[in-house]
């Protein structure tokens, strides 16, 4: 029965859902919620909703692909959970971190395609670093 209602908990509350509002309109919400080692159901992500046609707008922002690579970098490199899944040399990690400020400023400056570049660039150092 634990396992079920874990389960059940786990679907809901993990996963991107798209619930209806009272006016009709789609609303796209992400929240994490997960069972701790001692039996507790603990919130570690608040839940924050927007419209389906804000999320569309957020998808097609000119500026999308430079903030989502900056995540992504920041998950994989600097996120203890990241360094912990891959073997980084300390080189590689500076080159990283190197590249994402680069990237970085140039998108702050308007020069996404040149800011994404210096951003996929770190990506592609990330891919090819050897998993533990």
């Amino acid at each position: 029965m634990k396992k079920l209602l874990l389960t059940f908990f786990f679907i809901v509350f993990s996963s991107v859902v798209a619930n209806a509002t009272n006016d009709g309109e789609r609303q796209i919400c992400s929240g994490f919620s997960k069972w701790t080692e001692d039996g507790e159901f603990k919130q570690v992500r608040e839940s924050k909703c927007m419209s389906e046609k804000e999320y569309k707008a957020y998808l097609n922002s000119p500026d999308y692909l430079c903030k989502y690579y900056q995540k992504s970098i920041w998950k994989e490199s600097e996120r203890a959970y990241g360094k912990k899944q891959y073997k980084y040399t300390e080189e590689k990690l500076a080159k990283i971190k190197s590249l994402k400020e680069e990237g970085k400023a140039l998108c702050d400056a308007g020069k996404l395609k040149e800011g994404e570049a210096k951003l996929v660039e770190a990506l592609t150092i990330i891919s090819f670093t050897q998993m533990n």
